[in-house]
């Protein structure tokens, strides 16, 4: 590998031996499964508010008014992903003797890089607005603006997610969905329209922020350090790609319908990204968990491919039933919860679950190697992945329409995995994908195979009784085929939580 991390990190202590955990090394392991339940909790309620938010504006607002938003939210986030450029990764990663000045040094190039990110979305609001024809997008792209800005004022949050004191970072974080969701759903309901989208989360960025500022044990103080700017930069350039790249896939899905299609497509396409994106929410738990562990333990192979393997084997016990739920059940979704008016997005809502599941196989791979200062691959991986889409999944909507897009767009899941895999075997050699797919994918298939067997004998006349019917059978079936097949794992991870004094890392 080309790449050295940007500060030698030979144990957990930092430079002048202050440990950069808050508990003995011995617990590492113990402290990292309850972080996960901890993680999982918390993410878990608090992504479950968004999703629930998510479909109650869907209903109220409808395909048009979710169009703009989806609009404004894909070139706003995706300008918030591309000045996310693993500063606080590197902070979580480096061992400086002096942790509030190092704070300080990162914090200011944080807030530098938020501040050029929302000087872009001013900028890009007009042309937004003329590409789509739409003057409305204008002020709501420039009503975003804040967001880099809103998300640098809440750095504190890094402290506590390198000390992996994840009660208290979690806290933090679940405040701002909460208060979105309480400011959101009323003003939606009482016809503010998409107005409601921006100013539910800002009122959330608000008191995140506040609360932030409180419990940081530094000050948000300014800091001119080139040395450190330079160490962040230099890991963080390949980051930018990376999320240049996805920038580049999530514009290109939106516009490649939105625009020759209208807002209605462009709705139908922001609610199958919005449903498809909680197949990642286990990976992202998992990954943020593990991410301090793994900068704890450089060089440990053997330790970092166990770490890598079975938290891959407990992310996917969510992705790949989460994903197959939305095949079989895209249909139900639509006759009884949204609506009529969004049959069109089932096509999308099911290539994108497919998509979405063959991409997660191995997905916390990255955080190994940035723990490394190693950030390269994953912007390869990242640029294959909208290569083939713009050579398979652009030419074939235009061609073949929805079903060529899904083609299209599930190829380009395939290569990126295929990628990866030739990646892994250089820091986590041992580490297999395969036995991974099959041990999500069988359970599934099995679990999938008496739903399809019911619908062929009842045909088409299914009542909303009869679907609930069905999706507690599916969630049966996998809940007893997972325990049986991951049964040594659960019990792995429940001698974690309930005797961690045995546990030495």
């Amino acid at each position: 590998m080309s790449g050295q991390p940007i500060r030698p990190a030979p144990g957990t202590a930092d430079d002048e031996g202050e440990s950069r955990l808050s508990f003995p090394e011995g617990q590492l392991r113990s402290r990292t499964a309850r972080g996960g339940v901890l993680n999982a909790v918390f993410l878990g309620g608090t992504q479950g508010l968004v999703l629930l938010q998510g479909l109650i504006v869907t209903v109220l607002l409808g395909p048009s008014d979710i169009g703009l938003y989806g609009i404004v939210t894909v070139t706003a986030m995706s300008i918030v992903e591309l000045r996310r450029v693993g500063i606080d990764e590197g902070f979580v990663q480096q061992n400086a003797a002096n942790q509030e000045q190092e704070f300080e040094a990162a914090f200011t190039l944080e807030l530098a890089v938020g501040l050029v990110a929302a000087l872009l979305i001013a900028v890009s609001a007009p042309i937004i607005a003329l590409v789509y024809g739409q003057p409305e997008l204008l002020p709501l792209c420039l009503a975003v603006a804040y967001l880099p800005v809103a998300f640098a004022l809440q750095a504190p949050q890094w402290i506590f997610f390198r000390r992996m004191e994840y009660l208290r970072l979690r806290l933090l974080q679940a405040a701002i969905p909460a208060v979105t969701f309480a400011v959101t759903v009323p003003l939606a309901a009482s016809g503010v329209g998409v107005w409601a989208l921006v100013i539910g989360p800002l009122a959330g960025n608000l008191v995140g922020i506040a609360a932030a500022v409180a419990v940081s044990p530094y000050r948000l103080r300014l800091r001119r350090d080139k040395a450190a700017w330079r160490r962040y930069l230099n890991f963080s350039s390949p980051i930018f790609l990376t999320s240049l790249g996805l920038l580049v896939m999530a514009q290109g899905q939106i516009a490649l319908v939105g625009i020759p299609e209208g807002l209605a497509w462009a709705g139908f396409m922001t609610v199958a990204l919005m449903l498809t994106r909680y197949a990642d929410r286990a990976d992202q738990i998992v990954a943020t968990t593990i991410y301090p562990a793994i900068c704890a333990i450089p060089g440990r192979t053997a330790a970092m491919v166990e770490l890598f393997e079975k938290s891959n084997r407990l992310t996917l016990v969510w992705t790949v039933p989460f994903c197959a739920s939305l095949v079989l059940f895209a249909n139900d979704l639509v006759d009884y919860i949204l609506g009529s008016e969004w049959q069109r997005a089932v096509p999308l809502i099911v290539g994108l679950a497919i998509a979405t599941a063959v991409q997660q196989l191995g997905y916390n791979w990255f955080s190994f190697f940035r723990a490394a200062g190693e950030a390269k691959p994953q912007a390869i991986e990242t640029w294959t992945l909208v290569a083939v889409f713009l050579l398979l999944g652009v030419p074939g909507f235009l061609i073949f329409g929805v079903w060529g897009f899904v083609v299209g767009r599930v190829a380009a899941s395939c290569a990126m995995v295929a990628v990866r895999r030739l990646f892994m075997g250089q820091l986590l050699p041992g580490a297999r994908l395969a036995p991974l797919a099959a041990g999500a994918g069988i359970p599934v298939l099995l679990a999938a195979l008496p739903i399809v067997v019911i619908r062929v004998l009842v045909g088409a006349d299914r009542t909303a009784l009869w679907a609930v019917g069905e999706l507690v059978l599916w969630c049966a079936l996998l809940a007893a085929l997972f325990l049986r097949r991951e049964r040594a794992l659960w019990s792995e991870l429940r001698g974690y939580l309930a005797n961690p004094e045995k546990l030495a890392a």
